[in-house]
């Protein structure tokens, strides 16, 4: 799998007009609705809401992360919002989250998160590309990085 058959200028948001964590997560549902991959938001927020009381999103250096399962998909998506102000997600090491991923994940493959959140990683980690996703104007700009990089020797497929 590239990262950019699952992130791209279609699943992008750029910029997140959310300013609090609950408004992140309700604009990257709606936006899924927007896209007719989702006919509601209103239990997949209840359960990402609940399940993050439970376990706390996983936020940390300016990224952070939801999933769950939806029998409305049948497979992987994923929408990406970049806030340039970033969103206080109440992360372990402070910082506000510039970056929030939400994916959604068929019911027989509960697991498949892991290989979309492994490449947004490789990605996320190079300080150079971070700090230039928060300066592009555009979601077509941000996918024209992703697939710059995945064109570069520092990206890898994962299966």
């Amino acid at each position: 799998m590239k990262l950019s058959e699952k992130i791209n200028k279609k699943t992008i948001i750029y910029p997140l007009g959310a300013s609090s964590k609950e408004d992140a997560l309700h604009e990257l549902l709606d936006y899924f609705q927007s896209l007719d991959y989702l006919t509601a938001t209103t239990k997949l927020f209840s359960y990402l809401s609940s399940k993050d009381k439970i376990f706390n999103s996983v936020a940390s250096r300016g990224v952070a992360y939801h999933y769950h399962t939806s029998i409305e998909v049948n497979d992987t998506l994923a929408v990406l919002g970049i806030s340039k102000k970033g969103i206080d997600y109440n992360a372990t090491d402070g910082l506000f989250c510039h970056f929030i991923l939400l994916i959604l994940e068929p019911m027989n493959s509960p697991n498949s998160h892991r290989k979309l959140i492994n490449l947004f990683q490789e990605l996320i980690k190079n300080p150079t590309i971070k700090s230039n996703l928060l300066e592009l104007d555009s979601s077509n700009e941000v996918e024209k990085i992703i697939i710059d990089w995945e064109n570069s020797d520092n990206s890898f497929d994962i299966l």
